[in-house]
């Protein structure tokens, strides 16, 4: 029995066919076959009832759960055996939001290679609440994201601070609420609640499970009214293009909106704050006996330099 075979089952295991799990894997299926039929073989028990989709066995199930085992414990004495060379290579698995990923990890990507060439990074691009998902379940290295309260076997530390704000075309609010429409924004107040003046107003929405999206949906039960909901996406680079449209009003982290956008795009939208509008993002980690090294030096590279550090002024 070997880590190849069981990294197989594993995939097939999950994809429940033995096509996709092949072409997930870069192998044929005559290839994936011939490893679970030695599996089966050496195990003495069938471990998957073969029909569409595949299903596990109660012995195929005993197996999963000691596959997993086997697999991560591998995975936990290479990268040991690397910190101890001090090689520093293996595949780093990083957690975060599409959008945060697309602005704030490029420059650090490029920066952590060139420091430590032999580590590949391996980004997966999820809603908030899958990322901790994704790390609990040992799918991720690091989770870059906001904390949804204490999680056990869970580690974090904070990274960074964000801001959700309602962003609102000019014209818009023009034709909502007529040539004092801008009046209603303030870029020093922070409202409480969402003004009962938006019930008129239709919305760009991400889904609950994002950080904005789920601030919205509080705002709105606060406020006791359904939105208008013109479009409900994932894709922030879309909405963005939409809000500057006049298609309808946007939740999004500022940061990030501003980074998307140019100056010249800026200028054509109204902000509103909330006083629940800010946040702390993390990094999460798993809790264990050992930490694998590049997860800390990723972490010291990924967090904000500050004033000081960058030179500026105190």
């Amino acid at each position: 029995m070997n880590f190849l075979s069981m990294k197989y089952f594993l995939m097939l295991a999950e994809e429940r066919s033995f096509t996709k799990a092949a072409e997930r894997l870069h192998i044929t299926q005559q290839t994936l076959s011939a490893h679970v039929a030695a599996l089966e073989r050496e195990t003495g028990a069938k471990l998957f009832v073969r029909h569409v989709p595949l299903e596990l066995t109660d012995s195929g199930s005993v197996f999963l759960r000691y596959a997993r085992l086997f697999v991560r414990n591998e995975l936990a004495l290479k990268r040991e055996l690397s910190d101890v060379s001090g090689r520093f290579e293996g595949i780093l698995r990083i957690g975060i939001a599409p959008s945060r990923g697309q602005v704030m990890l490029p420059s650090v990507i490029a920066r952590f290679q060139e420091r430590y060439p032999r580590c590949s990074i391996r980004l997966f691009e999820m809603a908030n609440e899958d990322i901790w998902k994704g790390l609990k379940r040992d799918e991720i290295d690091i989770a870059m994201a906001r904390l949804p309260g204490e999680m056990p076997g869970i580690s974090h530390r904070p990274w960074m601070k964000e801001e959700i704000v309602l962003l609102v075309e000019k014209s818009l609010t023009e034709r909502l609420w007529g040539k004092e429409g801008g009046s209603l924004f303030s870029e020093k107040e922070r409202k409480k609640g969402l003004p009962l003046f938006f019930e008129d107003c239709p919305f760009l929405l991400n889904s609950e499970n994002d950080i904005a999206g789920a601030l919205a949906r509080q705002l709105f039960r606060r406020g006791s009214f359904a939105p208008r909901v013109a479009v409900e996406s994932e894709n922030m680079g879309t909405m963005l293009r939409l809000c500057l449209l006049g298609r309808g009003a946007y939740f999004c982290p500022e940061n990030l909106a501003r980074a998307l956008l140019s100056e010249e795009d800026w200028e054509k939208l109204y902000v509103m704050h909330f006083e629940e509008g800010v946040y702390e993002l993390s990094f999460g980690w798993q809790t264990g006996a050992h930490r694998w090294q590049m997860i800390e030096k990723w972490m010291e590279m990924a967090r904000p330099v500050s004033k000081n550090e960058a030179g500026g002024c105190s």
